[in-house]
């Protein structure tokens, strides 16, 4: 009985931090443009390095989300419509300056841009209500009849949904490349022109060099944005969950949920025939439900917080989850209160085995 008893240990020591992720769909484990930046920056691969990676992708499902709302979507529709207006009114006013350049070109091609921008927006803002208002009608729906005839349907329309997004996406991407193409042409036009552009077309010089600007100060604006998110995401992980989960409001784990995972408190091992610096137990403690998990030995390696990135304390509360991953209460509650999946290999607590 002993030797089993020191072998379910050593098994538990020796377990790796990181378990087989639990089915999730392609779209969950892709990571973003900003995971991708930050684990090559880093070099990282470990257990922390996933946790940022699971972040960036939770704030740009948000940033996707926020840039969508209507009050974002009506000021970037008048914005760019403003240029178009003022692109056609500068043009039939000015019909009587003759530039040295094309600059007349490039203006209207750059109110094309405007117009075409403004166009892929309400779509993508259309077919986001639309898949919106059916989710909330199939939650009102009685599921209890014609289950098959329905998920078959709910499927067909949301690959349908997701190749418009995915068709939408690609046009955007596409209009944003030329936008930055056709700056670079406005702007050598600009400079060539010289001063006699300004001489015979100053109205139109002035407005290709007020665009340009703008331009500028946007791109520059999203460079500094990027930067302080990545920053954020590594030094400072704590915060943006908190704003996070300010911002979004609960759509995550419940009270009810939270308080049935098993609690622990943090033990450092006195063993000083083997020390271990960092290397302790997860002594359980009772939770609300009555459950008393096991007492679990950690690596030094596995004692910290992979969100934090703070080393576990004497006496500090930790949770594990049902995947075996273990934080700081603090922590994780912050995180699961926001998304019920664990950061690690995005398990979800609610779901369960059953997740897809």
């Amino acid at each position: 009985m002993a030797t089993s008893t020191t072998e379910t240990a050593a098994e538990e020591t020796t377990a790796p931090l990181l378990l087989p992720r639990q089915g999730t769909g392609g779209d969950a484990t892709r990571p973003t443009t900003i995971a991708l930046l930050l684990g090559r920056a880093t070099g990282r691969r470990g257990p922390s390095m996933l946790v940022r990676e699971t972040a960036a992708h939770e704030l740009e499902e948000r940033r996707a989300d926020w840039g969508y709302a209507k009050p974002v979507v009506a000021l970037d529709m008048m914005w760019n419509l403003a240029f178009v207006i003022v692109s056609v009114v500068m043009l039939i006013c000015t019909v009587k300056e003759r530039p040295n350049v094309p600059i007349r070109l490039w203006i209207c091609g750059y109110a094309l841009q405007c117009l075409v921008h403004v166009v892929l927006v309400w779509l993508e803002y259309r077919r986001r209500n639309t898949r919106r208002g059916r989710d909330e009608e199939a939650l009102r729906q009685d599921l209890h009849s014609d289950v098959n005839d329905s998920e078959d349907e709910d499927g067909s329309t949301g690959n349908l949904g997701i190749a418009r997004s995915s068709f939408t996406k690609r046009c955007e991407s596409g209009n944003t490349m030329a936008s930055f193409l056709w700056w670079i042409v406005g702007f050598y036009w600009v400079v060539s022109g010289g001063e006699y552009l300004l001489q015979s077309a100053p109205h139109l010089y002035w407005l290709a060099v007020v665009f340009l600007a703008f331009d500028v100060f946007f791109a520059i604006f999203c460079v500094v944005l990027a930067c302080l998110i990545g920053i954020a995401l590594c030094c400072c992980l704590p915060c943006i969950i908190a704003i996070l989960y300010a911002v979004a409001g609960q759509e995550g784990a419940s009270e009810a949920d939270l308080s049935i995972l098993p609690k622990y408190r943090f033990q450092i091992s006195s063993n000083e025939e083997k020390p271990s610096v960092g290397a302790g137990t997860m002594v359980p403690v009772e939770a609300s439900s009555g459950y008393l998990a096991n007492e679990r030995i950690l690596l030094p390696e596995d004692a910290e917080c992979c969100i934090c990135l703070s080393p576990y304390e004497d006496g500090v509360e930790l949770h594990d989850l049902p995947c075996n991953h273990h934080f700081h209460s603090t922590c994780i509650v912050k995180w699961l209160k926001m998304n019920a999946t664990c950061p690690l290999c995005k398990y979800n607590i609610l779901k369960g085995n059953e997740q897809a």
